[in-house]
């Protein structure tokens, strides 16, 4: 299956989006484009998906969105699509523990938090709700501004 790769310029900085042939998103990077994963110009349907992303993360930054509708196609184990199912449960504004996710799926903890680490769907897939040890910067920010106080580039 042939993957389209695009460079977003957002207030989060510079992302890295690739969505399938049917236009659900794969990935979500916090970087830049990889020179090489381009692709030829893709299918309209590609760039209106990706038309579709940029609209939505605008919104959820100015704080006027709070479920993403874009369709996800995350490529993980079992245990990882289990707890990136669980977490994209978790409301909006919400946080609930590594334990408590973990016990819940009946997960050793460790496996919920190295499901978290590798969220390949960012902000997407909400792991800012599941607070961390050692975490950086940016899922402090997606919670505050979840919490009603803005978006604060970190």
């Amino acid at each position: 299956m042939h993957v389209w790769h695009y460079e977003l310029t957002s207030p989060l900085g510079p992302l890295r989006a690739a969505f399938d042939g049917r236009g659900r998103l794969r990935e979500l990077a916090m970087e830049g484009l990889d020179p090489r994963k381009t692709s030829p110009l893709p299918p309209k349907e590609q760039r209106e998906a990706k038309r579709f992303l940029d609209l939505q993360l605008e919104a959820y930054l100015a704080g006027t969105l709070r479920t993403f509708t874009v369709p996800l196609d995350p490529q993980g184990s079992f245990s990882q699509l289990r707890t990136w199912d669980a977490i994209l449960a978790i409301p909006y504004g919400k946080v609930e523990s590594v334990e408590s996710l973990a016990a819940r799926l009946h997960l050793d903890p460790e496996v919920v938090v190295m499901a978290c680490v590798a969220n390949p769907i960012a902000v997407l897939i909400p792991s800012h709700r599941v607070p961390r040890e050692g975490e950086g910067p940016l899922p402090v920010a997606l919670r505050e501004l979840e919490a009603g106080h803005g978006w604060r580039r970190p």
